[in-house]
């Protein structure tokens, strides 16, 4: 089956075969050296003061993240824009007093947008904001580099959830005035699920250091303070999955980290060509478009789903969230090329020619 689906992407042999290695302990030299240069090459790449990795869906970073953020009587603004914005509200008022703004119909999240939100919140106790770098549901990449900047301007933490971007986006703590940030591995790094990487700057220690412990698993203080000791990880961690990352980033580092984001770019602003050939709607306009998630709208959107599938062996995003009835994504980030997209369109075509869409 072709998955152009927004994850589990499809993984390459090199990236599967990583994970058959030979099993190790994860209290000896050959795991500290295996998480060491892991964390470290992770750290360079979006020069960030910490990194650690946790075993767990990108859920489990981004409540380790907003869990460790504030203290006992913390308030967080949380701006969405989708499914996953929503996420992140659901989590943040488990923890805190939590001001929740929803933004509706693909509507992409910059500075313009953002600001009033921010004054008013900060108004109201406000110390952490929380958004999606890139919101998964209809593929909308939002302006953190704005929002951010302007939000440390006025005092608050920053908090990004950017599971579906990095690496097919550049992403820089320093330059996008980021504190924690998160991803997992299933999106575009192109990996088994499993994994979720959490990096931090020194404002996000910070802040870490001063707030209370609220759970075990998800205690960055563990990971902190194990990473200084010997570069282990508080509790065992999925080895075979580190050894699958480890061959991704590998991979990636050898093609160089701007051709893969150029190449995403490429093959979403293909795909959304084609698409609008064929008379589809794109759902997010162009100025908050992205690189990896492509929604259009389509009248019989299930059916069109199961048919790729059963006739073409082509599977494709469903819709999702406010979208959920009325569209279809297809998404290019995995073990795709060129080739693949081009049947995967050309199967799409077919499809809704058989349809009488």
């Amino acid at each position: 089956m072709l998955l152009f689906t927004p994850g589990p992407v499809a993984v390459c042999k090199e990236v599967a075969l990583a994970q058959t290695k030979e099993m190790i302990t994860h209290r000896g030299k050959e795991f500290q050296t295996l998480y060491k240069n892991l964390c470290e090459k992770i750290k360079k790449m979006v020069d960030a003061t910490s990194v650690h990795v946790i075993t767990g869906s990108g859920t489990a970073a981004i409540e380790a993240n907003i869990q460790n953020a504030l203290g006992k009587d913390g308030v967080a603004l949380v701006l969405s824009n989708g499914a996953f914005g929503d996420k992140l509200a659901s989590h943040s008022k488990v923890y805190y007093r939590t001001i929740f703004h929803r933004f509706n119909n693909a509507q992409g999240i910059d500075l313009k947008v953002a600001k009033p939100y921010i004054d008013q919140a900060i108004e109201q106790g406000a110390q952490l904001l929380c958004m999606t770098h890139h919101e998964t549901s209809p593929g909308i990449l939002n302006k953190i580099t704005e929002v951010c900047s302007y939000a440390k301007e006025k005092g608050l933490l920053t908090l990004i959830d950017g599971t579906s971007a990095f690496p097919a986006y550049k992403f820089s703590h320093i330059h996008d005035k980021v504190d924690f940030y998160s991803w997992a591995s299933q999106k575009a790094a192109a990996c088994p699920p499993g994994i979720a990487v959490i990096s931090l700057s020194e404002d996000a220690l910070r802040a870490i250091d001063s707030s209370p412990v609220r759970c075990n698993y998800l205690n960055l203080k563990e990971y902190i303070k194990k990473q200084k000791e010997n570069f282990e990880t508080p509790t065992t961690p999925a080895i075979s999955l580190l050894w699958a990352l480890e061959k991704s980033l590998e991979l990636i580092e050898k093609e160089g980290l701007d051709n893969f984001v150029a190449k995403h770019k490429k093959y979403a602003d293909y795909v959304k060509k084609e698409i609008k050939k064929m008379g589809f709607e794109l759902v997010v306009s162009e100025e908050f478009s992205s690189n990896t998630v492509v929604a259009f709208y389509t009248k019989k959107n299930k059916e069109l789903n199961a048919l790729l599938q059963t006739k073409y062996n082509v599977k494709l995003g469903g819709g999702h969230a406010d979208w959920k009835e009325t569209t279809l994504r297809f998404c290019v980030m995995g073990d795709v090329d060129l080739e693949k997209i081009k049947y995967g369109l050309e199967s799409l075509k077919k499809a809704k020619e058989e349809l009488g869409l």
